[in-house]
């Protein structure tokens, strides 16, 4: 017999245990209260116990406004997937439906799911199907993972080493310089940014898990590109969900570079898997992180709206508008107000 309860610190540490060894990093507590207090998100994670309170399966929720004002749920914002953690096919089938039961008891209009390995049966779920994440298997053998690239791609990262073209830094003290261009190229995408506060607070919460690669010109010392990596060490996984470059230097392979130099710190760590992040079928960055040799995996984002008309997340289509004029607008209005307008995107 099972229960749904809400989290409480009293279990932090028995919820820790069971995401660090069953999950990810973003199932953890630490990363809640990085959306807590870098966000201002309002968290309803759960915990499903047997008959002796044991946990049993966990359910990380967290709550929102989306822009349509609808009050939401999500497991979770900013992580491009949360696998349900459940210890046995039962704990996870009564957690599917603590999930459904606490849509009304929350008073949400919809609960969405980001799963990767899992499926869920019946009518109930609406799926949207577009994205997928690429996972590049690592080895201590750095021209065995190179060999799973294109030959374009093997040319273009030989290439950029041999000219000498970028530095690499793991310093985190230029986090400030990696976020300017972060903020820059979401302006690119037609994105709010949230603020820097977001990124620090991994290495307040997740210090030993949290790695800041910025790539530097190596004429002008300036940064140019980055990624936060994250470490995840029970699935062997290096996760890169946050990075971005200066385009000018595409002619120059800066991402090749990049790439390369994460798998080098993934195989340095003892990793078994870089994640490369979402991108749409299709896209540019799909079609860029395929030749990686890296495995498309799809990922079901599901919606229970509970039968509710138009209650789910607005679709991209109907935001095409509102992301042309972000890209158009000054950046004097666009960066403050991003700020603020990121927590209503859970994205």
């Amino acid at each position: 017999m099972f229960r749904c309860i809400a989290y409480s610190e009293s279990m932090k540490d028995e919820w820790d245990q069971f995401a660090w060894t069953r999950g990810t990093v973003f199932h953890t507590t630490a990363f809640r209260q990085i959306l807590i207090d870098s966000i201002g998100y309002k968290c309803s994670y759960h915990a499903v116990l047997d008959g002796k309170n044991r946990l049993c399966a966990i359910i990380p929720l967290v709550i929102g406004r989306n822009l349509g004002l609808k009050k939401a749920a999500v497991s979770l914002p900013f992580a491009n997937y949360t696998d349900l953690c459940a210890d046995s096919e039962e704990a996870f089938r009564f957690a599917v439906e603590a999930i459904v039961q606490l849509k009304a008891k929350l008073g949400l209009s919809y609960i969405e799911l980001r799963l990767k390995d899992q499926r869920l049966d019946g009518s109930v779920w609406s799926a949207n199907l577009h994205n997928y994440t690429f996972m590049l298997p690592l080895s201590d053998d750095e021209e065995k993972v190179l060999s799973l690239s294109s030959g374009s791609n093997r040319n273009h990262v030989r290439k950029v080493y041999k000219n000498g073209w970028f530095d690499v830094s793991f310093d985190k003290n230029r986090l400030d310089d990696f976020y300017k261009v972060y903020v820059r190229r979401m302006k690119q995408l037609g994105t709010p940014a949230p603020d820097i506060r977001f990124f620090k607070s991994f290495f307040e919460y997740l210090p030993e898990h949290s790695c800041l690669l910025t790539v530097l010109d190596k004429q002008t010392g300036q940064v140019i590109g980055g990624m936060l990596l994250i470490t995840s060490p029970g699935n062997a996984t290096l996760y890169y969900p946050y990075g971005a470059n200066l385009t000018e230097y595409n002619n120059k392979y800066l991402n090749n570079f990049m790439y390369w130099e994460a798998v080098k710190f993934g195989i340095r760590n003892g990793l078994k898997y870089l994640d490369l992040g979402r991108s749409p079928k299709g896209s540019g960055t799909y079609k860029y992180k395929e030749q990686w040799g890296a495995a498309p995996e799809q990922l079901r984002y599901l919606v229970y709206d509970g039968g509710g008309a138009g209650a789910g997340p607005p679709d991209k289509q109907s935001l095409s508008f509102f992301i042309e004029l972000w890209k158009k607008t000054p950046g004097f209005i666009t960066d403050p107000v991003g700020k603020k307008l990121i927590k209503y995107i859970l994205p």
